[in-house]
């Protein structure tokens, strides 16, 4: 019996059909990309038979092998196979499945050499930050993919041949070129977070802490934004508005952590900088015809240092603040506004309390932003009213930083880098 017959009698294919001919095409297609008649039956059963192109472009050509196969080669033993596949985010591999690939087996040998060097749950951690960034790199590809090659082939009513066809060109693309791009991005980001350890402290302070700024800003009134606004044109003002949090974070030589809904959260080596970021974000969201305005929360101090997030009372300061400013401000904590009074070209106004989720203690903030041109009619810092207000507000500030001691006021021994600035611009 022909391949035509034998599709027919799968179910695939109808010689009657009115798209007999483009059907019996996309078939012989997907066979030259190595498809088994398994896998077509199964994809059409899903309704996934043009996308098969792509996958079979991305998988590649064998051997495959079986987790045990691999097991019984010294590879890896099965359990190690499934905890490495979990911890990247990936669905575990049946111990019977022959679904590893040469490629496959090429990255459980680097795992198993690296855990031998730094310890396999130091690895396993490692791991899991490695796959949740590539599966958001993964979710952009088909986000890239979607908004332009696949909106073009359903505007002109494409056939499905047309669509499969597309998809192993766009998975070709991402087998071919995209590791490479990512391997060099990955050298020059590695470069940049050796530069914030160092400016962290580095090994002075361990390896799970260091001092940056950290810093969210909030975009105001966002939900009334998504029901006032078309679907396009809310994606379009978010998608705007990370595409600027990115560019300037990456000016000021800080990092985004991570974007939280409408919120960004980002550190930086100094001061001035987290201000620069927030302001300039600010500034953006004023001017831009779709966003409400956006308000930021800032803070300095020892960071817990996760494997590409952070931790700990620091950043809980700052997650806070950010929704006590008022929309367009930028609030800063003690630590953080003692280093940005020596900074030119930015301002730091009068003092308020807050009563913060999580803290004990009424939190002083201070709104900071960029210094008018001309005369500075707040007189430099702003003011509370007095010396007596000032030393009032030392004190409460005082009790709410987590690495000072509450009764003596004094720098903890574990904080290297707490300059005394902060004294000094409240007590001047």
């Amino acid at each position: 019996m022909d391949e035509a017959g034998v599709w027919q009698g799968l179910g695939l294919y109808d010689p009657g059909a009115p798209d007999a001919e483009e059907r019996l095409a996309l078939l012989r297609f997907l066979c030259d990309l190595g498809a088994t008649d398994t896998e077509l039956v199964e994809a059409q059963r899903l309704g996934r038979l043009a996308a098969l192109g792509g996958a079979l472009v991305r998988r590649g050509s064998g051997p495959w092998f079986t987790p045990e196969e691999l097991a019984e080669r010294g590879v890896a033993d099965v359990d190690t196979v499934r905890r490495i596949w979990q911890a990247a985010g990936l669905p575990p591999v049946p111990a019977e499945s022959r679904e590893l690939s040469s490629r496959d087996v090429g990255a459980l040998e680097a795992f198993v050499a690296a855990s031998t060097v730094f310890g396999e749950d130091e690895v396993l951690q490692f791991t899991r930050a490695v796959g949740a960034a590539l599966a958001a790199v993964a979710d952009a590809s088909q986000a890239l993919f979607g908004l332009t090659v696949a909106g073009d082939l359903s505007a002109a009513g494409a056939s499905d041949l047309e669509y499969a066809q597309a998809f192993a060109e766009g998975s070709q693309m991402l087998v071919d070129v995209v590791p490479d791009v990512m391997s060099t991005l990955f050298l020059h980001h590695v470069d940049h977070a050796v530069d914030r350890y160092l400016a962290g402290g580095g090994d002075e302070v361990g390896a799970r802490v260091t001092y940056l700024a950290i810093g969210f800003v909030d975009l105001v009134e966002s939900t009334a934004m998504v029901h006032d606004l078309p679907a396009d044109d809310i994606a379009d003002a978010l998608t705007a508005f990370e595409h600027r949090a990115t560019e300037v974070v990456a000016a000021h030589h800080g990092r985004v952590v991570k974007t939280i809904g409408d919120e960004v959260m980002f550190v930086a080596t100094t001061a001035a900088d987290a201000v620069e970021i927030a302001v300039a974000l600010v500034t953006f969201a004023e001017e831009h015809p779709a966003l409400r305005g956006l308000r930021g929360g800032l803070a300095w101090g020892p960071l817990v240092r996760g494997y590409g997030d952070y931790y700990g009372p620091v950043v809980n300061l700052a997650a806070r603040a950010v929704k006590e400013a008022r929309p367009g401000e930028v609030l800063a904590d003690l630590e953080l506004v003692g280093q940005v009074q020596a900074a030119t070209g930015l301002r730091v106004g009068s003092p308020r309390e807050h009563e913060l989720r999580g803290f004990v203690e009424p939190v002083v903030l201070w709104p900071v932003e960029r210094r008018a041109p001309g005369p500075d009619p707040a007189g430099g810092s702003g003011g509370s009213g007095g010396s007596g207000g000032q030393i009032a507000l030392l004190d409460r500030a005082l009790r709410c930083l987590p690495y000072r001691s509450v009764e003596t006021g004094k720098r903890s021994s574990n904080h290297p880098h707490l300059s005394g600035q902060s004294i000094v611009f409240l007590s001047a």
